[in-house]
C-alpha cells in the first residue's frame, strides 16, 4: 500500500506538472492568439459562416438563439454564449482558456454590424482527452513496473532468502551468518535471524556438552553402583568363605590324616586301595576349594615391582602348554610394535606384583584352554600392548571358542558364577583375578572379540616409566 500510494502521488505530481506547463504555455500564447482571432473577425465582420483554419466561428445576436453552424452543424455551447455575453457587456475581446482537453473560446464584438452582435470562435482543445488518459496510464505502468522491480529486489528477494535460510536452519541446524541486502527492516530481520542461528548453535553445543557430561556421569554412577554391588557380594562371600573354611577345614584335615593312616595298611586289597586313592583325590579337591575360598576371603597384599609383562605372559603360556591335555592347542604371544620397533624382542614394563599377575594370567590362559580343548583347530592368543591406554598397559587373552554371551559378560566376575560343566569349576577364579587386578591399580574386563571369535579378557596394569615400550638387549 505504501508503494501504491507513492506511485499514485508520483503520477499526480506528474499530471500537475504537465497541467501547469500547459497553462504557462497558453499564458504566453494568449496575446498572439487573441490578436490573430481579432484580426480574423475584423476581416469578415458581417458573415462568418465558414471554419477558418482550425477555428469555427459563430454569430451571436442578442435575444436570438444561436443557430447551428452552417457547414459543420455544430452548436455553440453554453460556455460560448456566456463568453459572448461577457464580451458584449465589456465591449472588449475575451479569450477563455480551459483544461488541455477543453476547447479554447474567443469572443469579440462585431464592429459596424447590428449593435450587440458578437463573433465567437471555438478552437479545438490542445490535446485529446484520451491521449492524456493514455499518457497518464503509460506513466502509471512505468511507475508500477519500476516499483515492482524495486519491491522484488529490495523486499521480496531478501524475504525469500530469509525464508530459505530459515528452512535450512530447520533441516540442517544453525549455519553461518546471513548476508541480506535490501531495506533497513529486512536487513535487521536478517541480522536478527543470524543472531538467532548463532544463539541456537551455542545452545546446541552447550546442550550436547551437557548431554555428554550427563552420559559420562551416568556411566560413572553405573560403574560405581556395579562396584558397590560387587563389593557387597564379595564381602558376603568372603564372610561365608571364612566361615566355611573354618568349619570344614579342620574336619577335612582329620579325614585326610585318617585316610593316610589307612593307606599304610599293607593288608588292603588292590580294589580297596583304589577306592582309598579316589577318596584321597576328592578330599584333596575339597581342600583345594577351601584354599581358594580362603584366598578369596583374605587375598594376599600385592607387592608392586617393575617387571616385563610380555615375559610373564610367556611363562604363563609355557606352564599351560606343558600339560598333556593341552597338546593340540596353538598358543601364541604377540606384542604390538612401538613407534620405533627393532629386531630385539619388545618388552613392556609394568609396576605390579609379578606373582599375582602370573596367577591372573595363568587363570585366564587355563580358562581359554579349557574353552577350546574340544575344537578341531584350537587357538589361544595373548596380545601385550606396547603402547599405553589411559595410563596403563593391556594384555588381551583371546581364544576361538564359543565365547561369552552378552548377558553373561557382567556376571562372569560374580563369585560362584561359571560357564563350565558341573564339577569342573568353582566360579571363584575370575572373581579373585578381578579383585587382585583392582588392588594393584589395574582392571580386568570381558570385552568383545578382537582378533579371534571367542572370549576376550583384557588385563590392564599401570605402566612403568614413560608411555610406550622399551626394547631389551
Amino acid at each position: 500500500m505504501s508503494l501504491a500510494l507513492a506511485m499514485t502521488t508520483a503520477v499526480a505530481l506528474l499530471a500537475a506538472f504537465f497541467l501547469q506547463a500547459h497553462a504557462n504555455h497558453l499564458e504566453r500564447l494568449a496575446p498572439a492568439l487573441g490578436r490573430a482571432l481579432a484580426a480574423e473577425a475584423d476581416r469578415a465582420p458581417l458573415g462568418i459562416t465558414e471554419t477558418v483554419g482550425s477555428a469555427t466561428w459563430f454569430r451571436v445576436v442578442p435575444g436570438v438563439e444561436p443557430l447551428p453552424h452552417a457547414i459543420t452543424g455544430e452548436v455553440l455551447d453554453r460556455a460560448g454564449r456566456d463568453l459572448a455575453d461577457d464580451a458584449r457587456t465589456t465591449g472588449k475581446p475575451l479569450l477563455q482558456r480551459g483544461w488541455p482537453w477543453q476547447p479554447i473560446r474567443f469572443a469579440t464584438p462585431v464592429a459596424g454590424a447590428t449593435p450587440g452582435v458578437v463573433a465567437v470562435a471555438v478552437l479545438p482543445p490542445s490535446m485529446d482527452g484520451w491521449v492524456l488518459v493514455g499518457l497518464l496510464a503509460v506513466d502509471g505502468l512505468v511507475f508500477a513496473w519500476l516499483g515492482g522491480y524495486l519491491l522484488r529486489r529490495r523486499v521480496v528477494s531478501p524475504l525469500r532468502e530469509l525464508a530459505r535460510v530459515a528452512r535450512e536452519i530447520e533441516d540442517d541446524g544453525p549455519g553461518p551468518r546471513v548476508a541480506v541486502e535490501g531495506v533497513r527492516e529486512t536487513v535487521e530481520v536478517g541480522e536478527a535471524l543470524s543472531d538467532m542461528s548463532e544463539g541456537l548453535a551455542r545452545r546446541s553445543a552447550e546442550l550436547e556438552k551437557a548431554v555428554a557430561e550427563l552420559r559420562q556421569a551416568n556411566s560413572t554412577l553405573r560403574r560405581a553402583q556395579d562396584g558397590l554391588d560387587r563389593s557387597e557380594r564379595l564381602a558376603s562371600v568372603g564372610r561365608l568363605a571364612a566361615g566355611v573354611a573354618h568349619e570344614v577345614g579342620n574336619p577335612m584335615g582329620a579325614v585326610l590324616a585318617f585316610l593316610d593312616l589307612v593307606g599304610r595298611d599293607e593288608g588292603l586289597s588292590e580294589k580297596s586301595r583304589g577306592y582309598l586313592e579316589r577318596a584321597l583325590e576328592q578330599c584333596q579337591r575339597v581342600r583345594r576349594i577351601l584354599g581358594q575360598l580362603l584366598d578369596f576371603s583374605r587375598p594376599p597384599r600385592p607387592t608392586p615391582a617393575e617387571f616385563d609383562l610380555r615375559e610373564a605372559a610367556e611363562q604363563a603360556v609355557a606352564l599351560v602348554a606343558a600339560q598333556r591335555r593341552y597338546d593340540g592347542i596353538s598358543f601364541e604371544v604377540d606384542c604390538e610394535p612401538g613407534a620405533d620397533p627393532s629386531d630385539a624382542p619388545a618388552t613392556v614394563r609394568v609396576i605390579a606384583d609379578e606373582s599375582v599377575v602370573a596367577q591372573i594370567l595363568l587363570n585366564l590362559v587355563l580358562n581359554a584352554a579349557d574353552a577350546v580343548a574340544r575344537l578341531e583347530e584350537p587357538q589361544v592368543r595373548l596380545t601385550v600392548a606396547s603402547r599405553t591406554e589411559a595410563g596403563g598397559v593391556v594384555c588381551a587373552v583371546e581364544d576361538n571358542g564359543p565365547g561369552v554371551e552378552l548377558e553373561d559378560r557382567r556376571r562372569v566376575f560374580d563369585p560362584f558364577f561359571t560357564t563350565k560343566a558341573p564339577g569342573e569349576g568353582t566360579g571363584l577364579g575370575l572373581a579373585t583375578a578381578l579383585r587382585l587386578a583392582e588392588e594393584m591399580g589395574g582392571s580386568l574386563e570381558c570385552q568383545r572379540p578382537r582378533q579371534l571369535p571367542g572370549a576376550c579378557f583384557v588385563l590392564s596394569l599401570p605402566a612403568a616409566g614413560a608411555a610406550g615400550p622399551t626394547t631389551g638387549a
